[in-house]
């Protein structure tokens, strides 16, 4: 069979996969049509881009990402005011629009059956479709990130990650590993590529008001609603009945000691790489990145589990499908308990607390365990 046929065999398959990933994401979006959670901040964030002041930092506490997100909030806004058109469906179609594209480029990367797995992931439902997130945006530039350097495309995959980047800061954690997948005359470009962009458009904020980026952006530290230190969260809350806050400054020494941690286990792992005679798969290297930073770092919001959703779904494994749905129960139980805007009509039960509790303990060993087998793997490869 020639390659056309093939193609156009798998054409009509490809588009059914999309077809059904648009019309499950766009029910979700209009059943969670409400400007909740972090959809009410990016409606605040537009509104005080529009209204008050074009730099997003000078917003307390509501955007702590680096400066591209700011024009869908912005725009969004405007639309919705210009329109009357919903701000909180106007402002997740960027979203939606990344996550069909993942379905079409890991269904050409990695066959059919990995694409249905995106396509009808729960935690790419939860995390992109309910709650509005947009991780999902930055994790497709990483793809075509991984896919232009598999090509050889060095440039192209240095301003794939650079936009990454530009959306949410943790793809520059992946850079080492990508100059790693990069002949060593072409490392120096590479980088600047990757960072040069991000740091230009950070200048005019700079300028601007150099605390207010220091305070929002270089100052956040995550929440602890997932990770070690939700654990510790969550048991404080079954033995007091009193729920700490989750914000990492109420978390200060744990985590300091999450960011020392995870700094030492990447550093060792990075260095295991570059002495290597053969570097592991990119994808691989990738995944055993973000996993790392899952397990170790403490201080995690509910979305950066989506993370490693479309890096898993290239390389199906048994920890990845039971990741998967450990992660689904753990996402609904902290939803309910902590954010039920989020996935209203359903309710809180009278053990939400306790659920949340368990979810994250179970949440947390899945990771880790996943996390552990991957490395094994990697390094018996």
């Amino acid at each position: 069979m020639s390659a056309t046929s093939g193609d156009e065999r798998s054409a009509p398959r490809l588009w059914l996969i999309v077809v059904v990933a648009f019309v499950v994401r766009l029910a979700l979006l209009l059943a969670t049509d409400r400007v909740e959670v972090d959809v009410l901040r990016y409606f605040k964030v537009g509104t005080h881009l529009l209204d008050v002041s074009w730099n997003p930092y000078q917003a307390p506490r509501l955007y702590p990402y680096p400066p591209v997100w700011m024009w869908a909030e912005a725009g969004s806004a405007w639309l919705a005011r210009a329109s009357g058109l919903s701000f909180a469906l106007l402002v997740r179609l960027p979203v939606l629009a990344a996550e069909l594209a993942l379905v079409v480029l890991i269904a050409r990367r990695a066959g059919p059956t990995a694409a249905w797995v995106y396509a009808l992931h729960p935690v790419s439902l939860l995390v992109s479709a309910c709650h509005g997130q947009f991780d999902a945006v930055a994790m497709l530039f990483v793809l075509l990130a991984v896919v232009a350097q598999r090509a050889r495309r060095f440039d192209g995959a240095a301003l794939s990650l650079a936009l990454a980047v530009g959306l949410k800061s943790f793809p520059v954690l992946l850079l080492p590993v990508f100059l790693l997948a990069t002949p060593a005359r072409a490392r120096l470009r590479w980088a600047l590529l990757a960072t040069a962009p991000v740091a230009l458009s950070l200048v005019p904020f700079v300028w601007h008001d150099a605390g207010a980026v220091r305070r929002e952006l270089f100052g956040y530290g995550g929440v602890a609603d997932f990770g070690w230190i939700a654990i510790v969260r969550a048991v404080r809350l079954q033995a007091t009945g009193a729920l700490a806050r989750s914000e990492a400054v109420h978390w200060t020494p744990l985590v300091q000691a999450a960011k020392a941690l995870f700094a030492i286990a990447y550093a060792f792992l990075v260095a295991r790489w570059w002495r290597a005679s053969r570097p592991p798969d990119l994808v691989a290297m990738c995944l055993a990145v973000l996993l790392l930073f899952l397990t170790l770092y403490g201080a995690l919001s509910a979305q950066y589990l989506l993370w490693v959703v479309p890096l898993g779904v290239l390389a199906l494994s048994r920890e990845f499908a039971a990741w998967s749905a450990v992660t689904m129960l753990a996402l609904l139980a902290f939803y309910l308990f902590l954010a039920p805007g989020i996935v209203r009509p359903l309710v809180p039960g009278p053990h939400a607390g306790l659920e949340w509790a368990v979810g994250v303990c179970a949440q947390w060993l899945a990771t880790a365990v996943w996390c552990v087998q991957h490395l094994r793997r990697e390094a018996a490869a």
